[in-house]
């Protein structure tokens, strides 16, 4: 079948990729060459010639290649509105619909697939994987509303932008679209020939989930993640995720069905399917003749391949930042490294407007007040290395600048007499001065009138005058910061000039030991709920042989698991607002999900012995053994060490309270968000859960008024989420607009990586990587926790494990002072460990010197 408008997709090759575009070309070379490719047509590039020809829009398209990105904007909404608003003509319709009855048959249940496949697109430096729209569940009355809106995506404002940053003009651009038979997959997914990171290429990685790929594609879920070496095609390691969603083979109403409990935690690919993917994926890059991003698709047991294109390669100035000299947030990304979600950081600007600004989804610190606000004349890496913790600190002959300290008296005494009642009142408060602030959570929740907005503003912004000092936690979490900055400091600073051969990790010893840290406390409550299941054989059982998700249910039937339930339930009152990345309000809490403590309860059984795991009569008795001999050393001297370490041992604590209690006020807010989510899922105006998270809030309330309807921000919504996956695989830069030229080294010739010490002590043991503790919590007895970052709701784990070593994180990380506590040693800012450690290797944490020593395997 060939004509003008319509091309079978079994006669195009690659000489016709002006004709088809580069993704249906490619797919006609490979289907050439014996692919299992489901059958298809192409809506030519003339058909939109001709289409887009009658729209009269070629002068301003001429002039978009020097606009401006706001005017370039403007453009492409004008330009989608004349193309969707546009007919089609009866002679292009009918070729069109023809094909397409054809391609179906007598099948009157068939749905297509159609794909956007411009002239631009899949190059090796410029892919523009998701900026081009696919549609499922296409049929015969909406396939030409279909052709037209991908014909659109062409002129999306993204990737308008997109071609601008790769230097593509807007001129001669073309989209053609391939109509393609849906597959009705049970598994799909895709595959890398190449890490799409390192573009290692003796690495293939293979991503899958149940149902259709779109879930993937849109950074809805979080797959299954396979590493296969390239030589014997065998799994170097695999993560199986929690799979909670799915596009389902059937159209619904939601575009997103739960996954039933019984897979959620069940692989979705076997070893010969896992190789089968490698292998046809690794025929895709011979064939195209560079490494691949391979879409496919398992359907009644039969593998599939939907489409090939280049891996692009990395490229980190994608993330675009504004004039000036930025720092990342460090607080914020020790927490949890991946990408802030568009309704999070609208959010957030509300309370922190003026201080953060976001860049590539995660926040930065403008460095230039900062710089004037320092007495000292520093350079801007100095500046830099200052905000970002790390632990090179000032500079040893920094120059002081009177103007500058004049500036900085001026501006510390306004701040005092500004802040100066709450830091008063927040001093030598009793460890429970808080705990009104859940009974404040909890009436705001109960209240209808208030919104997600305005809880955010009575539970964690300055309070209202009047009010009780623990409910204003984020500035009392605040200020703790800053004075444990300060008091840790003064002790370093004392015990480097008057006792340097005690070593950095005095300054840890010293002031480690406080009772009353509630993230301490947490994992010895977990401890507890282990040994009340050791104590009955048949929780134990059960415990160990159903999955976290599945037993729940399980446990409420068994009547020798009510001490058990009766511990586990007045756990998730007390922490069930906790959960990993907690500053964000798209992750889910305990207490929605309890699978995070169950697997926990589960790493005490394993192999553990009776009793707790870790008690904290080890570091009181380092603590005490350390201040003898600093006494009998340093003489009166050691009276100023232990005022000042006591000092910051009261603001760490402070600090890490305020933080348990600020979190539950996010918690509080992400239940209003659900409410006003499922009223929109209700009337139609959001059709996934979840979306709610990629809409700025004006957005949200636009479409709870009526102003905006589901058709208004479906693209945005799709925009952002790729643009979110795109983030998420690009490691932050640490600086923008300011050179570094110095970093943490990581030497791989002597087997060494280095970072910082945020708890001292040595331990030996075997590594466990583990990227999400909430997909991936199996930790055994004693092993070495290598991890991107660790905020609180990690904590637990170091209960089972022997260290920890992470990618990100401070000395006063939150993780740091739980680490402190428990007498583990813990070393941070360990660059790319998750990548250079693997599991099963042995490896010697030492916390003293921020070491890790790889004993046996070899590092990546």
């Amino acid at each position: 079948m060939k004509n003008d408008f319509i091309l079978s997709l079994g006669a195009v090759r690659t000489g016709d990729m002006s004709l088809v575009g580069r993704k249906a070309a490619n797919l006609g070379e490979l289907l050439a060459s014996g692919f299992p490719i489901p059958q298809a047509f192409v809506v030519t590039t003339t058909a939109f010639r001709r289409y887009f020809g009658s729209l009269g829009l070629q002068d301003e398209i001429d002039r978009t290649d020097t606009a401006t990105e706001e005017e370039l904007r403007g453009t492409c909404t004008r330009i989608q509105y004349q193309i969707l608003s546009g007919t089609i003509t009866k002679d292009m319709a009918g070729e069109i619909l023809t094909a397409y009855k054809s391609l179906v048959g007598t099948d009157e249940h068939a749905r297509s697939v159609v794909r956007s496949s411009a002239t631009a697109e899949d190059l090796p430096r410029a892919s523009f994987a998701g900026q081009h729209r696919t549609y499922y569940y296409v049929e015969s009355a909406n396939l030409l509303e279909i052709v037209r809106r991908c014909w659109a995506s062409l002129w999306s404002a993204e990737a308008a932008i997109y071609r601008a940053a790769h230097g593509i003009s807007h001129r001669f651009g073309a989209m053609a679209v391939i109509v393609q038979r849906m597959i009705r997959s049970e598994v799909s997914g895709i595959a890398f020939t190449a890490d799409p990171l390192t573009l290692d290429p003796q690495t293939i990685i293979i991503e899958s989930n149940w149902g259709l790929g779109a879930a993937i594609m849109d950074g809805r879920v979080t797959p299954d993640r396979y590493v296969v070496s390239r030589l014997t095609l065998r799994v170097r390691e695999r993560r199986v995720a929690e799979k909670r969603l799915m596009v389902p083979t059937d159209p619904v109403s939601e575009r997103l069905v739960e996954v039933p409990q019984d897979k959620r935690y069940l692989e979705t690919l076997s070893p010969q399917q896992i190789e089968a993917v490698a292998a046809m994926a690794l025929r895709c890059e011979q064939q195209l003749g560079s490494p691949q991003d391979v879409e496919w698709a398992v359907a009644q047991g039969e593998l599939h391949l939907l489409q090939s294109r280049p891996i692009t390669t990395p490229r980190q100035q994608e993330i675009v930042a504004p004039a000036g000299k930025w720092v990342l947030f460090k607080p914020i990304v020790e927490n949890f490294t991946d990408p802030l979600t568009p309704l999070q950081i609208d959010l957030m600007k509300r309370v922190f407007s003026g201080f953060l600004q976001p860049i590539g989804g995660r926040f930065y610190v403008n460095i230039a007040p900062v710089r004037w606000l320092l007495p000292l004349d520093l350079s801007d890496e100095a500046v830099a290395n200052l905000l970002y913790l790390t632990k090179d600190g000032l500079p040893r002959r920094a120059r002081f600048r009177l103007l500058r300290l004049s500036v900085t008296v001026i501006v510390g005494v306004a701040a005092w007499l500004a802040a100066g009642v709450l830091l008063i009142r927040s001093r030598g408060m009793p460890d429970d001065f808080m705990d009104g602030y859940r009974d404040l959570c909890q009436a705001t929740e109960r209240d209808s009138r208030v919104g997600p907005v305005g809880a955010l503003r009575r539970l964690l912004t300055v309070g209202r005058v009047g009010d009780p000092v623990g409910w204003t936690v984020v500035p009392v979490n605040f200020s703790a910061a800053i004075r444990s900055s300060f008091w840790v400091g003064v002790v370093r600073t004392m015990l480097k000039r008057w006792a340097p051969d005690f070593g950095p990790s005095a300054v840890a010893t010293l002031c480690a030991g406080s009772e009353g840290v509630l993230s301490v406390e947490m994992g010895r409550e977990l401890a507890v709920l282990a040994d009340l299941a050791r104590q009955e054989p048949d929780v134990a059982s059960l415990l160990l042989r159903t999955t976290p998700e599945e037993v729940l249910p399980r446990l409420r039937d068994a009547p020798a698991a009510r001490a058990f339930l009766t511990h586990l339930d007045a756990f998730l009152a007390k922490h069930g607002h906790r959960t990993a990345k907690e500053f964000e309000v798209q992750t889910p809490r305990w207490i929605e999900n309890p699978s995070f403590v169950i697997a926990t309860v589960r790493n005490h059984l394993i192999e553990a012995a009776d009793g707790p795991c870790v008690t904290p009569e080890p570091v009181e008795q380092g603590r005490k053994a350390l201040e003898g001999r600093l006494r009998q050393s340093l003489g009166w001297r050691w009276i100023l060490i232990r005022v000042a370490a006591q000092r910051a041992q009261e603001f760490l604590k402070l600090r890490e309270n305020t933080r348990f209690y600020h979190i539950m006020g996010v918690g509080v807010v992400r239940k209003k968000i659900l409410i006003v989510e499922e009223e929109l899922l209700r009337d139609g105006q959001l059709k996934c859960r979840g979306d709610i998270f990629f809409l700025l809030w004006s957005e949200v309330t636009a479409l709870r008024s009526g102003s905006l309807r589901w058709e208004d921000v479906e693209e945005r919504i799709h925009d952002r989420r790729i643009g979110h996956v795109r983030l998420a695989k690009l490691s932050p830069p640490r600086t923008f607009g300011v050179e570094i030229t110095s970093s943490p080294s990581t030497s791989v010739a002597d087997n060494v990586l280095r970072g910082q010490c945020a708890s001292p002590g040595h331990y030996e043991g075997v590594v466990r990587v583990i990227l999400d503790p909430g997909a991936d919590a199996s930790l055994r007895l004693g092993e070495v926790l290598v991890a991107p970052y660790a905020d609180p709701a990690w904590s637990p784990l170091f209960l089972t494990a022997g260290a920890a070593v992470v990618e990100v994180g401070s000395y006063l990380s939150h993780a740091g002072t739980v680490a402190r506590e428990y007498g583990m040693p813990f070393v941070v800012d360990v660059p790319e460990c998750t990548r250079r450690l693997r599991t099963g290797m042995r490896v010697l944490v030492d916390g003293d010197r921020g070491t890790v020593h790889i004993l046996e395997g070899e590092p990546v």
